[in-house]
């Protein structure tokens, strides 16, 4: 199973797959919506809107680019909470997925500690929670999620969470967002239950970027489960979380 819509292996542009250009940094912002059984089975992805940022020098131009690309993700964003019936007065919970003590895999908590919220703000519609992961806590992120979506009575939930990817040039140079949600450790297990609109009860928005090579994909010469990850990951992750919560404060 792949993280990325557009490695799926598939031809993607003859399901109406586009990609376009914009102007600064070389990025490209691709876009498929996934709206028929027959492309949902072509791809191996559920229906749904998934929009891809990739930038290959993201991290070489500093903080104009980075400013830019969140406010192109916010715009996809946007359009997503549209899609879904979302807006600024909707109250919606985000979920920083992953491991906090592992870099790779931390950059759902790190978002969540640039989000700013006014806790005193009456009535508070923006929550964030970052539930770690089984092994450390012996509690599934799914179950716990859903358990705060219904007793918060939110109206949407907002993933952010590490992908996995087999190209090393897309390593945290990628970002895809979607309004299909999103299955914890899908990268590396099939243990943890989708948090999606089916199971929460709820549209949900996800955020995932690739921070990790899945080298077995890579070549068979590597052990299947090897995973890599760039060795500036720490620098990428902090310029990753400061992008993506900036476009999701914007947003939201």
């Amino acid at each position: 199973m792949y993280d990325l819509i557009d490695e799926c292996g598939e031809d993607l542009k003859s399901l109406g797959y586009e990609e376009t250009q914009h102007g600064k940094y070389s990025l490209r912002i691709g876009k498929i919506e996934v709206n028929s059984s027959e492309k949902a089975k072509h791809t191996g992805f559920d229906k749904g809107t998934y929009i891809i940022y990739n930038c290959p020098l993201m991290h070489g131009y500093g903080e104009d680019c980075f400013d830019y690309i969140s406010e192109q993700i916010c715009k996809g964003l946007r359009l997503l909470m549209r899609k879904n019936n979302l807006n600024k007065k909707s109250r919606l919970l985000v979920v920083g997925l992953g491991n906090p003590a592992i870099l790779a895999d931390s950059i759902g908590p790190k978002v969540l500690d640039r989000m700013d919220l006014d806790v005193f703000r009456k009535p508070l519609r923006i929550f964030k929670f970052a539930p770690n992961i089984f092994v450390n806590t012996g509690i599934n992120s799914f179950e716990v999620v859903h358990m705060l979506s219904i007793w918060l009575d939110v109206d949407g939930v907002c993933i952010i969470d590490a992908l996995g990817t087999d190209s090393p040039s897309r390593l945290t140079t990628s970002i895809q967002i979607n309004d299909v949600g999103m299955t914890p450790a899908s990268a590396v297990n099939n243990l943890g239950n989708k948090l999606c609109k089916a199971s929460l009860g709820v549209p949900c928005i996800s955020i995932g970027v690739p921070t990790m090579l899945l080298a077995g994909k890579v070549s068979p010469e590597f052990p299947e489960k090897l995973i890599l990850t760039p060795k500036d990951i720490h620098s990428e992750i902090n310029n990753l979380s400061k992008l993506i919560s900036q476009a999701i404060t914007l947003s939201f």
